[in-house]
C-alpha cells in the first residue's frame, strides 16, 4: 500500500534545481515546471474541487433549495423527511431542557416513543443547532441536502488525491462518489443516515497521512476515534457495516501484502482497534441506552432491501464504471493495490445481494452465505446499505485508473474518455429538486401532490390561540408526517399523538390506529375513535386544508366543532367522549 501524493500530476506544484546551462529539452522541462509551479496546491485543489462539486449539484438538483430554502421540499408525500425536520429540533430541544434525547413522550402522546433504535441523526442535529436556532428545522435539513452530496464527493477527492497526487484523477473519483445513485436516490427521498457518508472517506485520508507519515500515531488515533463516534452518530448501521468490512479489508491487506509491510499492516490495526475501543467508549451512553431497551423484535431482511442487480448495469448507476473495474482487474492484476480494492469490492458486492438475489421483478433463489443475514444484530440491517462502502472502493479504483502511468497515448485518451463517461452519466442522473419528492424513479412526479408552504396557523402562531402549551393533539393531513412537522415548526408547543419513527415502531402513516381507521369510517370504528380520545387525553384534531379535505366531512358527520384558522381546521374533541 504505497500512496503517490508527492507525485505531481496537473496541478500539483514542485520544485527543481536548474542546471546554469539549459538545452532545448531542458528549457521545455523547466517551462513545464514553470507552469506546474504556478497552478494551485493541494489546500486550493480541494477548495477548487468543493466549488466544482457544489456548483454542479446545485444547477443539477438543489437550485430550488437554494431559492426557497424554507419550504418543506422532499418526500412530502411520504413519511421519513418530516421526521427528520422533527429530529433536527427534538436533540437541541432535549439537551437543553435536560430530557433524555432518546425518549420522548413529544411524540405517540401520552406514552411516548423510544427513539434509541430509529435514526436521529444526533451528529448532524447536534452541529447545525446554531441553524435551528436562527432559520428553524426546516431550512437546517434542506441545508443537509445541499451538502450532502458535495461534501462527501469532496472527502472522496481528499483521500484519492492523497493517493494518487493527481487533482483530475481525484476530482473524477470524488464526483463518482458523492454522485452515485444511491447518494442521489437517498438524497432524493430525504435519508440523512444515509447521504451523509463523508466521513468514511475522511477515514481513509486519515489512513493513508499515517501510512505516508504525515500524521503521528497518537493524532491517529484520537481523530479516527472521534470520525468513527460521528459515524456512528449518523448512522449505527453503517457503523457497524464499516466494522465488518474495515476489518475484512485489514485481512484482505494483510493477506496480500509483501513481508515487509505486514508488519505495518499488523501496526495500522492495532491503532484502528484502539480507535475503535475509543469510539465505543464515546458512544456508550446511546449504545447502553439502546442494548437496554431493545426492540421485542426486529424487521426481517426483505428482498426488497437487498441490491438489486439491475442497479449494477443501469446506465446512471454505472455500468461503465463496471468496465473500468474490470480493466483495472485485467491490466493491473499484478499490482498488490489492484487486487486489494477488486476483491474487497467483489466482497461488499456479495454481501449486499443480500439473503436472495435479486434481478429486476424477479428472484432467482438463495446465496450459500444467506444465514448471515439472520443473525441478531444483522437480520434488521438491509443489505443493500453496504452499497456506500462499493461506491467508495469503486471511486478508489477509478482514481488509480485514471492515475497509473502509461505511454500509449491512445490508451490514455481511452482512459479518460471511459472516466467522463462515467461521470456525465452519473450527474445525469441527479434530478431537480421538486416539492413532495425529487427522484422518478423512486415516486413519479404524477403520483406526488405538490407541497405548499406550512399553513399561517404555524407560520404566524395562531396555534397559541387554539391550543393549550402542552395539550395533545392529532395532526391529520396527506403530507407525510404532518404532525412531526407542524410539532417541529412550533417547536413542541403541543405534544403528538401518533408520528411515524420506522416501520418497526409506527403505524403506516404514521396516525394513531383509532384515527387511522376512519379513512373507511364504520359505526363501530367510530366508537373506537371515542374511546381512544378519552384514554389518550387527545384535546384537539387539526386537519391541514390544503391536503386532506375528505376528513374534515369525516369528523363533520361525527359531529365535531370544527373552526378554519390560518388553513387548518381545528376539531375540539370534548364532543368525541
Amino acid at each position: 500500500m504505497t500512496s503517490k501524493a508527492d507525485t505531481p500530476g496537473p496541478g500539483a506544484s514542485r520544485t527543481a534545481t536548474e542546471p546554469a546551462t539549459a538545452g532545448p529539452g531542458q528549457l521545455a522541462m523547466r517551462a513545464q515546471l514553470a507552469m506546474q509551479a504556478r497552478a494551485p496546491g493541494p489546500a486550493l485543489q480541494a477548495l477548487l474541487a468543493l466549488g466544482i462539486y457544489l456548483a454542479v449539484f446545485i444547477i443539477g438538483f438543489a437550485w430550488p433549495l437554494i431559492r426557497h430554502p424554507g419550504l418543506p421540499w422532499i418526500g412530502q408525500a411520504t413519511l421519513d423527511p418530516n421526521f427528520y425536520i422533527w429530529a433536527w429540533r427534538w436533540w437541541p430541544y432535549a439537551i437543553s431542557h435536560g430530557l433524555n434525547p432518546l425518549y420522548s413522550s413529544q411524540i405517540g402522546a401520552p406514552t411516548g416513543y423510544n427513539l434509541a433504535w430509529t435514526t436521529p441523526v444526533p451528529a448532524a442535529a447536534v452541529l447545525l443547532w446554531p441553524v435551528t436556532a436562527g432559520f428553524g428545522p426546516i431550512v437546517s435539513f434542506n441545508l443537509t441536502l445541499l451538502l450532502g452530496a458535495p461534501v462527501s464527493g469532496w472527502a472522496a477527492f481528499l483521500a484519492t488525491r492523497r493517493l494518487t497526487g493527481r487533482f483530475w484523477a481525484a476530482l473524477i473519483a470524488g464526483a463518482v462518489y458523492g454522485f452515485s445513485w444511491y447518494e442521489v436516490v437517498e438524497t432524493g427521498v430525504g435519508h440523512p443516515n444515509l447521504y451523509l457518508v463523508m466521513l468514511l472517506p475522511l477515514m481513509v485520508y486519515l489512513v493513508l497521512l499515517w501510512w505516508d507519515g504525515k500524521l503521528g500515531s497518537g493524532w491517529f488515533v484520537g481523530l479516527t476515534a472521534v470520525a468513527m463516534a460521528a459515524e456512528f452518530y449518523v448512522s449505527n448501521e453503517t457503523f457497524a457495516g464499516g466494522t465488518v468490512l474495515g476489518a475484512a479489508g485489514l485481512l484482505i491487506g494483510f493477506a496480500l501484502a509483501r513481508a515487509a509491510e505486514r508488519h505495518m499492516i499488523a501496526r495500522l490495526a492495532r491503532l484502528l482497534g484502539l480507535a475503535y475501543l475509543a469510539a465505543i467508549v464515546l458512544v456508550s451512553p446511546y449504545l447502553l441506552y439502546a442494548l437496554r431497551h431493545s426492540p421485542p423484535k426486529f424487521t426481517k431482511v426483505q428482498p426488497a432491501f437487498s441490491l438489486n442487480l439491475k442497479e449494477l448495469v443501469h446506465p446512471g448507476s454505472g455500468i461503465a464504471l463496471l468496465v473500468i473495474v474490470l480493466a483495472v482487474a485485467v491490466f493491473t492484476w499484478s499490482s498488490r493495490l489492484t487486487r486489494l480494492l477488486v476483491v474487497l469490492y467483489v466482497l461488499i458486492i456479495a454481501l449486499a445481494i443480500g439473503p436472495v438475489v435479486v434481478a429486476g421483478s424477479r428472484q432467482l433463489g438463495s446465496v450459500p452465505w444467506e444465514r448471515l443475514w439472520y443473525l441478531p444484530f444483522a437480520r434488521s440491517g438491509e443489505p443493500l446499505r453496504l452499497i456506500i462502502f462499493a461506491n467508495l472502493v469503486l471511486a478508489i479504483i477509478v482514481a488509480v485508473f485514471l492515475a497509473t502511468p502509461v505511454r500509449n497515448k491512445l490508451l490514455l485518451a481511452s482512459r479518460w474518455i471511459l472516466g467522463l463517461v462515467a461521470v456525465a452519466l452519473l450527474v445525469a442522473y441527479v434530478p431537480t429538486a421538486s416539492p413532495g419528492s425529487a427522484i422518478p424513479a423512486v415516486a413519479p412526479a404524477a403520483a406526488v401532490r405538490p407541497a405548499d408552504e406550512l399553513p399561517t396557523f404555524l407560520t404566524s402562531g395562531l396555534y397559541r390561540d387554539y391550543l393549550r402549551p402542552g395539550e395533545i393533539v392529532v395532526v391529520v393531513s396527506d403530507r407525510g408526517n404532518a404532525g412531526m412537522l407542524f410539532q417541529a415548526d412550533a417547536n413542541f408547543y403541543f405534544r403528538i399523538a401518533g408520528g411515524f419513527i420506522n416501520r418497526s415502531f409506527s403505524t403506516a402513516t404514521g396516525l394513531p390506529a383509532p384515527v387511522q381507521a376512519l379513512m373507511r369510517a364504520t359505526p363501530a370504528r367510530e366508537r373506537r375513535f371515542r374511546a381512544y380520545v378519552r384514554r389518550a387525553g387527545v384535546g384537539a384534531i387539526l386537519v391541514e386544508r390544503a391536503w386532506s379535505a375528505p376528513w374534515m366531512t369525516v369528523f363533520s358527520r361525527m359531529g365535531l366543532p370544527g373552526t378554519s384558522a390560518g388553513g387548518v381546521v381545528v376539531y375540539r374533541t370534548a364532543a368525541a367522549g
